[in-house]
């Protein structure tokens, strides 16, 4: 059972450890972690005193990785701020300031051919907007009315097995990923990157059930924060994006005395 990320012994330790680290990596999902959600999707936004404080943890050694079932582009439209890298289409590609890459294996026409025809079921359907990625789709609900909402994300997900991808049903979207392609495979093969060298200290943050198996890679080795209610494997809790952000802006700070 996750504990209180602020009022728990748990959650001091973890801050403690994060404060102390040389060089502590952050592993930091977007929607409803980073950026509260928003009505439209692309009109989300991280705060602008949240994104002071990622540079602040950057000036003072960390590195700030956002991981993120958007795509690469999308995740620097809704972030609007330098981190050291992006993990965009749930792993499946990453970014540096100047290049995007594939970062795990996907068979592209495979998805392809599933997206044709997971639109072509899908045609007409009111209420559902499809939104395709590089490398996994999103089925969006955010207009459906709420008393049929969850028999509808079931039947997509349903649909989308069919079709051979794994369907994770979160807020409001029932996402399609190839098998294979998930925030934990992206986490572990960015871990084993020289970049990651040196790193004596790992969180991961996240708020759906997209990042559980992230949580599950990281918490044997690193602090792990469930933001809001959806997320089970999370060592430490926290209720809502505002309350993540002011505890970020405590870790900053406290590295910032340290230093």
């Amino acid at each position: 059972m996750s504990a209180p990320l602020s009022s728990s012994a748990r959650g001091r330790a973890a801050l403690a450890t994060l404060a102390a680290a040389e060089r502590p990596l952050l592993f930091l999902d977007l929607d409803g972690t980073l950026a509260p959600f928003a009505d439209r999707p692309m009109d989300a936004r991280v705060p602008p005193a949240t994104r002071r404080t990622l540079q602040q943890l950057r000036l003072g050694g960390a590195l700030v990785v956002l991981v993120s079932g958007r795509s690469v582009a999308q995740v620097r439209q809704v972030a609007r701020t330098p981190v050291d890298a992006i993990l965009g289409d749930h792993g499946a590609r990453w970014a540096t300031r100047h290049r995007v890459r594939p970062l795990l294996p996907a068979d592209v026409h495979a998805f392809e051919r599933a997206v044709a025809r997971v639109r072509a079921r899908l045609a007409g359907r009111p209420g559902l907007r499809l939104e395709i990625k590089d490398r996994s789709v999103a089925v969006h609900f955010r207009h459906l009315g709420h008393a049929h909402e969850h028999q509808e994300e079931l039947a997509v997900a349903a649909l989308l097995r069919q079709e051979g991808l794994r369907a994770l049903l979160g807020h409001h979207v029932v996402d399609g990923q190839l098998p294979g392609v998930n925030k934990g495979h992206g986490v572990r093969r960015w871990l084993a990157r020289e970049e990651c060298r040196g790193c004596d200290a790992l969180l991961y943050a996240g708020d759906d059930t997209t990042d559980e198996d992230a949580l599950r890679v990281v918490r044997p080795r690193g602090v792990t924060i469930g933001v809001g209610p959806r997320v089970r494997h999370a060592a430490l809790r926290t209720r809502d994006p505002r309350t993540f952000a002011a505890w970020l802006a405590r870790l900053a700070a406290r590295r910032a005395r340290r230093r």
